[in-house]
């Protein structure tokens, strides 16, 4: 990878330029995800979230931060996510949403964090949910603090293996929180399964990143 600041400077003017989108998006979306237009999206009233993808250093490379949810009767149940959550009457933007929750899932200190841009809306249907991910760097190589009580574990994944093709599996089988099992495009870590709306933010976040990689 290219020296740390010029490429997280790269990164801050590729993300002002119009972004794939879709395009991006779809490639790691389950084959049963209804392609909706925004009107039809805003038709159900969805809930507003922000999302934080927070790159920092770690062992000479860059890493990903994710919260492993906690096992609990709901559709997101011990899955794997980006720390954020719902909009609050107190956050000014969907970024400050991304930042608090961040503060409060994995106790990063907020005045840390270098907002470099923001991603597509990803729209979650089974909860309703019109997230936007918004990317940010801290210098930091170890920025967590103690995780609160929605928060399993913290993983830490280099931005590397997400860049890799052998990562995806496009037919990975996965149970359901109502026990019903499907199949789905995944990044498979180890143990770790990803998929779903954080995978749909991945795959846009690393077609960026593979752009740059090309233009150096």
């Amino acid at each position: 990878m290219q020296p740390l600041h010029d490429w997280i400077e790269r990164l801050r003017a590729q993300l002002r330029l119009p972004l794939p989108g879709e395009e991006a998006q779809y490639r790691m979306a389950p084959s049963y995800r209804p392609k909706l237009s925004r009107e039809e999206i805003l038709s159900y009233n969805p809930r507003a979230g922000g999302v934080l993808v927070l790159l920092y250093p770690k062992s000479n490379e860059l890493h990903i931060a994710f919260t492993k949810r906690k096992e609990y009767p709901g559709v997101h149940s011990g899955q794997m996510s980006f720390p954020g959550g719902k909009k609050e009457e107190c956050d000014s933007s969907l970024t400050h949403t991304a930042l608090r929750e961040a503060s409060e899932e994995i106790g990063i200190d907020i005045s840390t964090v270098d907002i470099l841009g923001t991603l597509s809306e990803v729209y979650i249907p089974p909860s309703n949910f019109l997230v936007l991910p918004t990317v940010g760097f801290t210098s930091l190589s170890v920025p967590f603090g103690k995780p609160n009580d929605e928060v399993d574990e913290i993983i830490e994944i280099p931005l590397s293996f997400f860049l890799k093709s052998e990562s995806v599996c496009l037919q990975k089988e996965i149970r359901l929180f109502n026990g019903h099992k499907t199949v789905v495009p995944a990044y498979v870590y180890g143990s770790y399964v990803i998929w779903g709306a954080t995978a749909i933010i991945l795959s846009e976040f690393t077609y960026i990143a593979a752009q740059i990689a090309e233009n150096r």
